[in-house]
């Protein structure tokens, strides 16, 4: 599998917005000197790449998602099973529970009503056709699916709303973890896993 290549500086640039994702800074007012003094470089190198600031933020959100696809894409070269890639995932959203403070990122990418946040919005509906890792992700994903036996489902998006839907039921745990003692994290990640299961073996 051939890793995507960003050159240095935007590299440091998109690991520079991540940064500021984490630590909590508002997208809104995010300005681009700011990204680029995290980053280390003058504010004009920016403009050598990208148009805007929005561009920026969508470029790092695509960049960090971009790693988790090449993990999964790399455990099912490897030829993994699917409850060990299904399993991975989950770790992956717990880790980016810890360092994004849970869903708040996107939460403010879908709930900010600026102008800003629309055309992040724009910027992001760009990425949608040409995606090309998730493209291929879904390739992959599929044929395990068939090959693993036991599960009825054929349609890419039906195997994505039941993977995706039962991952955002973890989020949404994880968020809410303090609030739900009572369900242990191996109890929640069984329940998500068993879900899963379930809807694409047309038991439910």
């Amino acid at each position: 599998m051939e890793e995507k290549r960003y050159p240095p500086k935007v590299r440091a640039m998109f690991e520079a917005v991540l940064e500021l994702f984490a630590s909590g800074r508002e997208l809104s007012t995010l300005k681009v000197s700011e990204i680029t003094a995290r980053a280390g470089i003058g504010k004009g190198t920016a403009y050598e790449y990208f148009s805007t600031k929005e561009e920026i933020i969508v470029g790092a959100i695509e960049y960090e998602a971009t790693k988790h696809f090449q993990v999964i894409i790399k455990l099912l070269e490897e030829g993994q099973t699917l409850p060990e890639i299904l399993s991975r995932g989950l770790d992956m959203l717990e880790a980016a529970n810890e360092k994004y403070h849970g869903l708040t990122v996107l939460e403010k990418i879908i709930s900010d009503s600026t102008i800003n946040g629309g055309i992040l919005l724009k910027e992001i509906e760009k990425y949608r056709e040409e995606y090309e890792p998730c493209t291929r992700m879904t390739q992959r994903l599929m044929k395990l699916v068939k090959d693993s036996g036991g599960v009825l489902e054929t349609s890419p998006w039906k195997v994505w709303g039941a993977i995706l839907s039962q991952y955002m039921l973890y989020a949404f745990y994880l968020v809410h973890r303090e609030r739900m003692e009572v369900i242990s994290r191996e109890e929640a990640r069984s329940f998500v896993y068993q879900n899963i299961l379930k809807i694409l073996d047309g038991t439910t």
